[in-house]
C-alpha cells in the first residue's frame, strides 16, 4: 500500500478527522490562552505602575487623603474615628472612611 493511497484512507475515515480536529481546536485555545497571558504581562509593564508608601513616610497622609477624595467606588475601607470631649461633658464623633492598606487602581485623569 503506497503512501499516498494511506494518507487517502486516513481522509475518509470519521475518527481520524474528529482527532484532527480536536488537535486543532485544542491548539487554537492554547494558542489562544498563550496570547491573553503576553498581553496582560504586555499591559501591566506599559500602562501600570506599582508604588509603595511606607505608614512612616510623610506623605503617607496626603496620599490617604487624596485616595479619600477621589476613590469614589473603594470596596475594601477603614475606619478612622476622632472624637472631642467638651467642657460640658458631651462629646461629639467623627467618623472618616479611608482606603484600606492594600492594592488600589487609580485611574489617572480619566
Amino acid at each position: 500500500m503506497p503512501l499516498s493511497d494511506f494518507i487517502l484512507a486516513l481522509k475518509d475515515n470519521p475518527y481520524f478527522g474528529a482527532g484532527f480536529g480536536l488537535v486543532g481546536v485544542g491548539t487554537a485555545l492554547a494558542l489562544a490562552r498563550k496570547g491573553a497571558q503576553l498581553g496582560l504581562v504586555a499591559f501591566r509593564r506599559h500602562y501600570m505602575i506599582t508604588l509603595e508608601v511606607p505608614a512612616r513616610d510623610r506623605s503617607y497622609a496626603w496620599l490617604l487623603s487624596w485616595l479619600t477624595r477621589h476613590s469614589t467606588r473603594t470596596q475594601h475601607l477603614s475606619v478612622e474615628t476622632s472624637y472631642l470631649q467638651h467642657e460640658s461633658g458631651r462629646i461629639s464623633t467623627k467618623f472618616e472612611f479611608v482606603p484600606s492598606p492594600g492594592n488600589h487602581f487609580i485611574w489617572y485623569r480619566g
